[in-house]
């Protein structure tokens, strides 16, 4: 292999710039393989040292933004889209459906009509399983989010104990706690950049904007129960667009025609 003071001094610089990546000193023996391969290369063809070096280096791109798609790759963690998001992303959209039908027919069939009463108590309860599905899909599709993604699903582990002190108003509570789950969710997938960007705006600010308008009208004296439900219709629109994407995403542990993929389990 032959030397090049400029590949050198091109590879120290890459090492500064990504100087904080965990992988930095893999990073730079890929680049400088790549580098000294095409550097050889074009010397074997008869180019001149001088003038094989310069091309290799720009060809390669500067330092700064070949250490920048590094450090954005590291912020996607893990993203995979896999059989089990796609799942999740379909179960995500069902969520806003279960609660609709399920609240409206428990406000108007009655508890004495028993199985008819029950069976929309159930869907609600399935709609509260459906979100927490979605979020756990969310969660992984984006490779766990790191320390956010941690501290959001131990959040949401706790938050019923953690609004039981709350009495008759612990499910106002819970429903405050989950939206800023959803917002601190939110805040790591717009690191990541995965799925839609405008889908992840509206997911991580419309919790945020809810809660702030709720707070106001009450802080006024006006019932903001009375209008929650409407503040709550970006949320669930974010949620739901969320879910359709990473429902049509293509899973890459299956390939076409059903076999297993690249990244399938064994």
């Amino acid at each position: 292999m032959a030397e090049s003071r400029m590949i050198e001094a091109y590879l120290t610089e890459l090492r500064r710039s990504v100087d904080k990546l965990a992988d930095a000193d893999d990073i730079v023996d890929e680049a400088a393989d790549h580098l000294y391969t095409a550097f050889d290369r074009l010397i074997a063809s008869g180019l001149a040292a001088g003038d094989a070096e310069a091309h290799v280096v720009a060809r390669f791109g500067s330092a700064s933004l070949v250490a920048k798609v590094f450090a954005e790759e590291a912020k996607r963690g893990g993203a995979v889209s896999t059989t089990l998001t796609r799942r999740a992303g379909m179960t995500a959209m069902a969520t806003v459906p279960l609660f609709i039908i399920g609240g409206i027919g428990n406000e108007l069939v009655p508890a004495g009509r028993g199985p008819v009463h029950a069976a929309f108590v159930t869907m609600i309860v399935a709609g509260f399983a459906a979100f927490a599905v979605g979020l756990w899909g969310l969660r992984r599709r984006h490779g766990g989010l790191g320390r956010v993604g941690r501290v959001a699903f131990w959040w949401f582990v706790l938050s019923p104990g953690l609004a039981l002190p709350a009495g008759y108003g612990a499910l106002v509570v819970l429903v405050a706690e989950w939206l800023l789950i959803m917002s601190l969710l939110g805040v790591g997938m717009i690191r990541a950049r995965v799925l839609p960007a405008a889908a992840v705006g509206l997911f991580t600010m419309s919790p945020v904007v809810a809660l702030a308008i709720a707070g106001g009208a009450t802080i006024a004296g006006i019932d903001a129960a009375e209008y929650f439900m409407v503040l709550l219709a970006p949320v669930a629109l974010g949620f739901t667009w969320l879910g359709w994407a990473m429902s049509r995403e293509p899973a890459l542990d299956v390939r076409p025609g059903n076999q297993r993929g690249p990244i399938a389990m064994a």
